[in-house]
């Protein structure tokens, strides 16, 4: 490990070694995976919590595969682990999909994260919970700093703690503190929920969204992972990583790909021909 990074590291412990039992905002993605495993060698996996927000936002497998980086006999970081359900599109703020989408989501979201919390407090004693919440924590590192994101706004209104961007830690960094530490999502491509593929001012509704799951749940059992299915009004965009466009472009592949699409309704499918970069 380079000096710059020890030094991330040893700022990261030293900004959880300065709270006490800690929730984190947990998504299964390499941030917040990393976040949650250096708070529990930190802090101990007794002071820990992982809050998963679960809604019809996240497909069933991201929910499984997140499930088991904590609990998986042999690699899981084994500390506890609570789901929180959410219903977004009970938010109108939310259905009609504004250019400020994501701050009404994060800020509702992170609101459930910390009510989870609050009933948490005045649970029964036990020894694990001898120690009330101090705070949630989210994954945010300094790329996300770099980037338009109106969630960031809610997690700055909610004062949710963000101790990786604090200590000076970007992508890179993540993925490769993630890989020594054996984490087995280290290089997973980064996600986000299934709405982030519709269109601004496109109304999303239950029906869109299990379409658009069914439709990248296809591509990646064809091995596109990392994929992206993105609906318009009378096309639909796939976009894969860069390293599978020619795998895709293949005459076999995107045949049998547009057929299995036409039966979603997602009919006139185009590529995006710049391909997705592991971020």
């Amino acid at each position: 490990m380079n000096k710059d990074l020890k030094n991330k590291l040893t700022r990261l412990q030293e900004l959880l070694h300065a709270t006490g039992k800690v929730a984190i905002a947990f998504s299964g993605g390499v941030d917040s995976t990393l976040l949650l495993r250096i708070a529990c060698d930190t802090l101990g996996p007794e002071n820990v919590t992982a809050l998963q927000a679960v809604s019809c936002l996240i497909p069933e497998q991201d929910l499984l595969k997140a499930k088991r980086l904590v609990a998986a006999p042999e690699n899981g970081i084994h500390c506890s682990y609570q789901i929180v359900p959410v219903q977004p599109l009970y938010w109108p703020e939310f259905v009609v999909n504004s250019e400020q989408r994501c701050y009404f989501c994060k800020k509702r979201i992170y609101g459930a994260l910390h009510a989870a919390m609050r009933q948490g407090d005045h649970s029964p004693p036990t020894p694990a919970s001898s120690l009330r919440f101090t705070c949630l924590l989210d994954g945010t590192n300094t790329n996300d700093l770099q980037e338009h994101r109106p969630g960031l706004q809610a997690i700055q209104e909610l004062s949710v703690g963000t101790p990786l961007a604090q200590a000076g830690l970007n992508k890179k960094d993540i993925r490769s503190l993630a890989r020594k530490l054996g984490l087995t999502n280290w290089n997973q491509p980064s996600n986000s929920c299934l709405a982030t593929r519709i269109p601004v001012h496109q109304q999303i509704t239950m029906a869109l969204l299990k379409r658009i799951a069914q439709a990248e749940a296809f591509l990646q059992e064809k091995g596109f992972i990392g994929c992206r299915v993105r609906p318009g009004q009378d096309t639909v965009e796939v976009q894969v990583m860069t390293n599978d466009l020619g795998r895709f472009l293949t005459e076999y592949s995107r045949l049998e790909i547009t057929q299995h699409l036409a039966t979603l309704g997602f009919n006139n499918v185009s590529l995006d021909s710049k391909g997705r970069d592991k971020v």
